[in-house]
Parts: structure tokens; C-alpha cells; sequence
């Protein structure tokens, strides 16, 4: 991949993680329940789970293209198609009053935050479109080992620092914020992501 290749697959992967949803409500909760150390732990283990989904399509998506070469064509298509989408309806979300929340029970987060992050990134069925959505943009034929693990380490990176920052920053404003604005945080989200999109046809 190309230097411009990963900014741009980590801008993409960035925009996916500050879109305020049932991620960030999560580390939220397990932060203000047992403080700034279970909220860094949950944020590691949602950032491992991301890493370790993104690795897993990365290679499955690789042997599949090798297998098939035609499905390249359809499946960036399919991806551009669903960045779209989702850029839609983040802007459709933020025009609504009703907020996604994630209910568990406290004493599984409190005894293991770790895994209760990586299970709700791991076992999101959003996730699988997502990584549809973005990945099938970036992933080659040839995919080596080293740029897989690239790709899933790229995710993780991401997805592991913002989570920690808010985390680390609950006690201020950010965490606040990004709750009291998420309708406008998921409307320059879906904007960009739809811009993506289209970028990606064009070029």
C-alpha cells in the first residue's frame, strides 16, 4: 500500500471511531462505574477486538481475491456503496431524538472490562459491514502478512487511543461534549464519510 493508502484508511478508520454510538456509551458507563483505570482497560480490549476483526476480514478478504480475482470490482463497489450508506444514515440519526444506550450488568463489566470491550466490538454485526465498507477500498491480491497485520494494527491504534482519551478525559469536558453534540458530531461524520465515498468513485 501507498503512503496516501494508509491516510487514507486511517482517516476512514478515525471518523469511524469518534461517531458517537453504542461504543463510546459503553466506555462511558464502565469509566463513571469503576473509574479511569476500567475505562482505560475497556478501551483496549474494544480496541483489541477491532484490531483482531480487522486483521481476520483483512485475510479472509486477501485469499478470497486471490481465489476470485472477478470479485474485486464487486466487492469495491459494494464498499463504496455502503460508505455511502452509512454516511446516510448517520445523517438521517442525527435529525432523531432517540439515543442508542447499552445495557449490561455491572458486575461483569466491573469483574472484566477487558473483556467486556472486546466482546462488544467483536461480536457488533455493524462491524462486519463496516469492514466491508472500508477495507474492501484497501485490500489487494497480493495483501502480504505484514501489511495485514498492518491493517489490523492500524485499527486497533486508532480505536484503542480515542477510546482512552475519552476515558481519560471523562472527568472533563470531552466525554460530555461529544454526548451533547452528538447529533452534530454524526452529521459532519456522515457528510465526511459520504465525501469518502465519493472520492473514491471519482479517483
Amino acid at each position: 500500500m501507498t503512503p496516501e493508502q494508509w491516510l487514507g484508511l486511517a482517516t476512514v478508520c478515525t471518523l469511524g471511531a469518534m461517531s458517537p454510538g453504542p461504543s463510546l456509551a459503553f466506555v462511558m458507563r464502565n469509566t463513571m462505574a469503576g473509574g479511569r483505570r476500567v475505562g482505560l482497560i475497556t478501551a483496549i480490549g474494544h480496541g483489541i477486538g477491532i484490531g483482531f476483526y480487522a486483521f481476520a476480514f483483512v485475510a479472509l478478504l486477501s485469499g478470497l481475491l486471490a481465489a476470485m480475482p472477478s470479485l474485486e470490482s464487486g466487492l469495491r463497489w459494494t464498499g463504496i456503496a455502503l460508505l455511502i450508506t452509512f454516511g446516510g444514515l448517520l445523517m438521517r440519526s442525527s435529525f432523531s431524538t432517540e439515543t442508542e444506550s447499552v445495557v449490561s450488568e455491572p458486575d461483569v463489566m466491573e469483574r472484566n472490562p477487558f473483556a467486556a470491550g472486546f466482546a462488544i466490538a467483536f461480536f457488533n454485526p455493524k462491524i462486519a459491514a463496516w469492514m466491508v465498507a472500508v477495507y474492501s477500498q484497501f485490500v489487494e491480491v497480493d495483501s502480504s502478512l505484514l501489511t495485514m497485520v498492518g491493517m489490523g494494527g492500524l485499527a486497533f491504534a486508532i480505536d484503542a487511543t480515542w477510546y482512552a482519551v475519552v476515558a481519560v478525559l471523562l472527568s472533563g469536558t470531552l466525554a460530555t461534549s461529544l454526548q451533547d453534540h452528538a447529533q452534530t458530531v454524526d452529521r459532519i461524520v456522515g457528510v465526511l464519510l459520504i465525501l469518502s465515498g465519493i472520492l473514491l468513485i471519482i479517483f
